[in-house]
């Protein structure tokens, strides 16, 4: 006996060979994808323990947001309206100077619980107190890759004693392919020019030794690629490079400012760039080059941000400004159509965190990570393709169904797995005047 089984819906496979099926249905046992076929597939008679009809409703993989800082959410709207460089030193790093573990897993719970509710079910994370974090994804059922990133900005820093690298250690050694593999322990440079080369070194060890993904920001802002060229005569892609980061898979956040060298490194050195264009917009940090990205063989996928520069964790946001940046600023309609830029949120961010075999399409053996889009709506209405019809229409508050391996964690309007009331009283206990003491 199954599971689930889902009938009656319009699957967006992300299976190349068959991308959408009308009127299909889906069958999941232990966690795991067993079959997707159509309407006249006897397998739809198969019983199991929780039938559902989708009625049309559009189900597809659950999207994989590859850059967050999930806890951040407790400083949503905090800082809005600054520049980059003013936003994290006069705003943003000074309240994460005095961030306990307890206003960081408040965050991290409101958050996941967002995420949930608008369709994401893994993302890939870069904060603080990263195995508590854990331990919060594990308990909530959501797929997590998290990682404590590498900030060495003082004379007398020293490697071994920075909190983040014990932390990396400790999440390596307690959660790595915990939770029957929905965790998975990253390691964090957090950007060039907050750390030098020796660090970088010491850090890609790490990766290799253990053959971990590491996540970076790089390229977010003009002036960080320039200063970077100022100080080693290399962007910071090349620099990089050189230094061993990329030697192991790795997750590069934004990629605003590349060059076309740059771009044939990544590719060939087989790096992923989150691309995450609400917060770039808003910080007016620049549009990145989808579209060259693409055409070079880069793997972008995408990202939110954290809330304190977006404001929230929605992917549909991200996919449909995406689809239409590639479009507006390369003056071709065609470019990043529909179905590449759900690609961008599924099978890209799958292969970005290490995990292209386990999910990020609805094939038989894959996770059963899934999620269904009401398209019950004036506003979803009439659907000629499901692909342009989740871009370019949907938004997060239209997933109505979130599956992680299997596992019903959220369905209209209800989170099975956390308790969102004592989630937001907590995020407003532990808000931004409570931490600065005001």
């Amino acid at each position: 006996m199954l599971d689930i089984l889902i009938k009656n819906a319009n699957i967006i496979t992300m299976n190349d060979a068959l991308p959408v099926i009308s009127g299909g249905c889906i069958g999941i046992e232990n966690g795991k994808i067993s079959f997707v076929s159509d309407k006249n597939s006897p397998e739809m008679q198969i019983a199991a323990e929780r039938i559902i009809d989708a009625d049309g409703n559009i189900v597809m993989p659950g999207l994989i947001n590859t850059h967050a800082h999930t806890a951040m959410c407790i400083m949503r709207g905090y800082a809005d309206d600054y520049a980059l460089n003013d936003w994290l030193f006069k705003k943003i790093f000074p309240v994460e100077g005095r961030l306990t573990r307890e206003a960081v897993l408040a965050g991290v719970r409101l958050g996941i619980a967002e995420m949930l509710a608008s369709g994401t079910t893994s993302f890939s994370d870069m904060y603080f107190f990263e195995p508590d974090s854990a331990a919060v994804a594990a308990e909530i059922g959501i797929r997590a890759s998290l990682c404590n990133s590498v900030l060495a900005l003082g004379d007398d820093y020293d490697f071994e004693q920075d909190r983040a690298v014990i932390e990396t250690r400790a999440l390596i050694r307690d959660w790595h392919l915990a939770a029957n593999g929905r965790i998975r322990a990253d390691v964090g440079i957090h950007a060039e020019y907050t750390s030098r080369p020796e660090h970088w070194r010491k850090v890609s060890e790490l990766a290799e030794k253990h053959n971990l993904v590491t996540q970076i920001h790089l390229s977010e802002t003009k002036r960080e690629t320039d200063e970077c060229i100022a100080r080693y005569g290399k962007t910071p892609t090349e620099i990089l490079n050189e230094n061993g980061v990329f030697n192991t898979r790795t997750l590069a956040a934004h990629g605003v400012y590349l060059t076309n060298r740059d771009m044939s490194i990544l590719a060939r050195r087989g790096v992923s760039v989150a691309h995450n264009p609400v917060s770039n917009l808003k910080l007016a940090s620049g549009i990145a080059n989808v579209t060259a990205m693409l055409k070079s063989g880069v793997n972008v996928s995408l990202g939110t941000d954290g809330c304190a520069s977006n404001n929230s964790h929605d992917l549909f946001e991200e996919l449909k400004l995406a689809a239409l940046l590639a479009k507006g600023t390369s003056l071709d309609p065609t470019a990043v159509p529909a179905y590449s830029a759900l690609k961008l949120a599924t099978v890209n961010g799958a292969y970005a965190q290490g995990r292209e075999n386990e999910i990020g399409r609805l094939i038989p053996g894959f996770d059963a990570d899934m999620i269904m889009v009401n398209t019950h709506s004036p506003r979803l209405r009439p659907v000629y393709d499901p692909c342009g019809t989740v871009v370019y229409s949907a938004c997060g508050s239209d997933v109505c169904l979130t599956i992680v391996q299997g596992k019903i964690l959220y369905e209209n309007g209800r989170w099975f797995t956390v308790d969102v009331s004592k989630a937001i009283e907590d995020a407003e206990r532990f808000g931004v005047p409570q931490v600065l003491g005001k």
